[in-house]
């Protein structure tokens, strides 16, 4: 690999994340807090939240909060990050993106305040009242994974870590960060800035204990279709790109897409990512590995 891969984690990052989870309502039904939980959230901020939240969207702007935070020199704490963006000039933010990206935001100015009024809002009637778990379990993981880094070959560490992605070395990248999160589990958020890719990838981070794990029943679940099963068998030994799985099941590109989406949440497709894109698939058998020994230890 010509990268270099760095594992991060400090609450802010899951500050963002869970806003994200409450923002993308068409992903409500495949995460693991599912569809109750926005609503629930949603009963618990003010309306002046609510309205700014319905309108903002997971868009190029959003984009570049994510590398703004991830530039942040000290984020220690939420309040620090948070003083330090909206103590930025219009200048020193341009200055700060002007090494990653082309495109900006329109009216910076407006941008950062919009900005900082989300994340201190949410922090605020939401974020800082969750589970102290979540964090110590986070930052736990992102410790045992550094420690994971130190003696593995870099692209199996990083396809262990992320449940199945292949970063592709092409496209200028130089630097993969990954970054655990809780709340939009079991899917992973990529950002590509040129050089930096940045991944919130599925922590597989459990608060409540349970006696049938999240992932186990997840990837049980995935295999109740037919058609995934046939995918499944189709990718045996060779990648293939979405065109040529939609077309060799025969189905339609929406019903494929649900289908791969399923398995490759499930950790049983290697999904192989150039830039945000995923180009092509194969099938992953170390999560098939995975899904036995989790069987068999929850029967015996």
């Amino acid at each position: 690999m010509d990268y270099e891969v760095e594992v991060h984690f400090q609450p802010v990052y899951e500050l963002i994340s869970s806003i994200h989870t409450f923002i993308c309502k068409k992903g409500s039904k495949k995460i693991d807090l599912g569809t109750p939980w926005a609503a629930e959230v949603s009963r618990g901020l003010s309306p002046e939240l609510l309205e700014a939240l319905e309108e903002t969207d997971l868009d190029n702007d959003w984009k570049l909060l994510n590398l703004l935070i991830y530039l942040c020199p000290d984020k220690d704490s939420v309040e620090r990050v948070l003083e330090w963006l909206e103590g930025l000039s219009v200048g020193e933010m341009y200055e700060a993106l002007a090494g990653y990206v082309s495109v900006f935001p329109v009216q910076m100015e407006q941008y950062r305040s919009r900005m900082v009024f989300l994340l201190s809002e949410w922090n605020r009637q939401y974020f800082s009242s969750c589970s102290p778990d979540i964090m110590k379990k986070l930052q736990q993981h992102a410790e045992e994974r550094r420690q994971a880094l130190a003696g593995s070959p870099v692209a199996d560490f990083v396809n262990k870590t992320t449940n199945g992605f292949y970063f592709m070395p092409g496209d200028g990248l130089r630097r993969l960060v990954l970054i655990p999160q809780f709340h939009f589990q079991p899917i992973n958020i990529i950002y590509n800035f040129g050089p930096l890719t940045i991944c919130h990838y599925a922590g597989k981070i459990q608060i409540a204990e349970e006696e049938i794990s999240p992932s186990m029943h997840r990837t049980l679940r995935s295999l109740g279709e037919k058609s995934r099963l046939k995918i499944l068998k189709s990718l045996g030994g060779e990648r293939k790109s979405f065109t040529e799985i939609a077309r060799q099941a025969g189905l339609s590109k929406g019903i494929v897409h649900d289908h791969i989406s399923s398995l490759r949440s499930a950790g049983l497709l290697n999904a192989y990512i150039e830039g945000e894109n995923v180009t092509s698939y194969s099938l992953r058998l170390e999560g098939i590995q995975q899904m036995n020994e989790q069987l068999f230890a929850y029967l015996k």
